[in-house]
């Protein structure tokens, strides 16, 4: 399955801001969690405190990943 994945504030200190990304084995964001925090264990602290949001939509961990998701990793933020 191919997904494009979006990162945003300090997520982008561990992963490209966007990136195309091939999977197998993976079918929900939980898995893609998982993924992650092996691509770069670095960022398993932040990943497990962000949102995830689908096609523009933010959704629980447990929704499926569909071919051609637009996927967003959304670390908690804060302004000043």
């Amino acid at each position: 399955m191919k997904i494009q994945l979006l990162c945003f504030a300090a997520m982008k200190d561990f992963f490209p801001a966007h990136e195309d990304l091939t999977l197998e084995g993976v079918h929900t964001l939980s898995d893609l969690k998982l993924y992650l925090q092996n691509q770069n264990p670095k960022a398993s602290s932040l990943l497990k405190i962000s949102r995830f949001a689908i096609n523009q939509t933010i959704v629980s961990e447990e929704e499926s990943i569909f071919d051609g998701a637009v996927i967003a990793v959304l670390p908690p933020s804060s302004g000043g």
